[in-house]
């Protein structure tokens, strides 16, 4: 599950909801979302990190 993990971490969350992995991997997705530092101004999703949104603005 390690490999799984590392991999799902460097997707920008869009691509994940577009692959549906949210349902699949519900606890992987929450580490990327639990402590917000970036609004997507594309989409308005909220990331811990800016690599995991398409265009990442710092809130």
């Amino acid at each position: 599950m390690g490999d799984k993990k590392k991999s799902m971490q460097d997707k920008v969350l869009c691509k994940l909801c577009k692959d549906d992995c949210i349902k699949k991997c519900l606890e992987e997705y929450v580490e990327l979302v639990n402590d917000p530092k970036y609004i997507c101004k594309k989409c308005g999703r909220l990331a811990n990190k800016q690599k995991n949104l398409c265009k990442p603005v710092k809130i």
